[in-house]
């Protein structure tokens, strides 16, 4: 007896004109119609710096770097974003991390580093498994450079976005820096003197000034906001325009810290599309007034400053006191016995923290010292109000006004034990 087998033909039709379909709607429909505008932040590729990234491909660079700043990837820079691909050909972003992320390279070290590095890795960076590229040929190693000098928002290609188009340009870069001119360097004709493309002229991209300029930059840019990483920065931002339970309570300490510049998020999403570097706040200096302002309001803004910092104050003596001191000057009962000594708050170095580094370091806390991370046990509101108080200590070398202001929290538990008691109320 025989059966009569099933006929797939048609399924199997129905099942590939499904996934052509899938395929002509998700892959090909966005691939002809997206287009995306112009950032304002990056300039193209010169043909040096295109050299250059095919020579990375080339030599398989990114098996082992990869180029993109994730969310979660805070001590890696900024994080990237869409523009950063813009003039990509195709992206080489990749997943292996046996070396350090690239997509912020651009800007770090100077050329002669990179070159080096190059050259003989483990002269500069000793245990590195990266092999070395000495074959490579001078044409080639500074096209390489160039590429990699190129990335991100300290690199070569980055433009200054403040600049509204049709502002003067350099001689050169009428090319490239459409909308404003390059930040950290100018693009300029360069005629070849010798290797490959001896006699060949073509624009290339130099850092601006020597290096004179360059560490008077980096010391401006150290000085302006050091260090902090934008995961705790986009935190704040989060706080300060969110509506979550969480920034509800929040926002008293965190509008004495800085002031707000938009309304809301859409406002500041929209204004960062012509500034992608746009600050969404102002901070507010602690700094305590010569005389008392006869203003009203702005007597009232100071008295509420004063009040969660004093509030700072109470967390700051019972969480940090112990190795930092009192008023911050780093000398705590605990400070002596330690190796790394704890920090001391009253340096000049400490007033130039904003309110988000002071966040994040609160929150962080000190790798390889015992400053524990705050974010485990503390809440963003006290973790707020604690740097209110680090912004108040800072900026005027101690306590200050604080220092006279009453509080249990300031008396030692000795007083507290030997006050007398009440009276107890008469009987009836």
């Amino acid at each position: 007896m025989s059966t009569q087998r099933a006929n797939y033909l048609y399924p199997s039709i129905g099942m590939g004109l499904i996934l052509a379909s899938i395929i002509f709607v998700v892959v090909l429909v966005p691939r002809w119609t997206f287009r995306p505008p112009e950032p304002r932040d990056l300039r193209n590729y010169t043909a040096q710096e295109l050299r250059g990234r095919e020579l990375y491909k080339k030599e398989g660079c990114w098996y082992c770097h990869s180029m993109v700043s994730r969310p979660q990837d805070w001590d890696h820079g900024v994080r990237s974003k869409s523009s950063d691909y813009y003039f990509d050909e195709y992206h080489l972003l990749g997943s292996e991390r046996s070396g350090p992320d690239l997509a912020n390279i651009g800007g770090k070290f100077p050329d002669e580093y990179h070159i080096q590095h190059h050259r003989e890795p483990r002269s500069l960076k000793p245990g590195s498994n990266m092999p070395r590229f000495d074959y490579l040929s001078e044409q080639e190693m500074t096209d390489l450079t160039a590429y990699l000098q190129s990335l991100g928002p300290n690199g070569t290609r980055a433009l200054d976005p403040t600049l509204e188009h049709g502002a003067k340009r350099s001689v050169g870069q009428e090319l490239y820096a459409r909308t404003g001119e390059t930040r950290w360097a100018t693009v300029q004709d360069w005629t070849w003197e010798k290797g490959p493309l001896k006699g060949q002229t073509e624009k290339v991209a130099k850092w601006k000034g020597g290096v004179a300029e360059r560490e008077a930059l980096a010391a401006k840019n150290y000085d302006a906001h050091p260090e902090v990483p934008y995961k705790y920065s986009a935190e704040i931002e989060e706080l300060l325009y969110g509506t979550s339970h969480e920034a509800q309570n929040a926002k008293t300490p965190l509008k004495a810290c800085i002031t707000p510049k938009f309304g809301n998020e859409e406002q500041v999403h929209e204004a960062r599309q012509e500034n992608p570097n746009l600050a969404s706040w102002t901070e507010v200096s602690f700094k305590e007034p010569a005389t008392m302002p006869t203003d009203l309001v702005e007597a009232k803004a100071l008295m509420a400053r004063r009040v969660v910092a004093n509030q700072g104050r109470g967390i700051f003596n019972q969480k940090c006191a112990t190795c930092h001191g009192l008023d911050g000057n780093g000398k705590g009962w605990a400070a002596a016995t330690m190796t790394k000594r704890p920090a001391n708050f009253q340096e000049d170095k400490f007033m130039n923290y904003n309110t988000d580094t002071w966040y994040w370091r609160i929150s962080r806390g000190v790798p390889s010292t015992q400053m524990p991370r705050w974010e485990y046990t503390l809440d963003p509101y006290q973790r707020l109000q604690l740097t209110a108080f680090m912004k108040y200590i800072s900026q005027n070398k101690g306590l200050g006004t604080l220092l006279g202001v009453e509080g249990e929290y300031g008396r030692p538990p000795s007083a507290a034990a030997s006050a007398p008691a009440p009276a107890a109320a008469p009987s009836k």
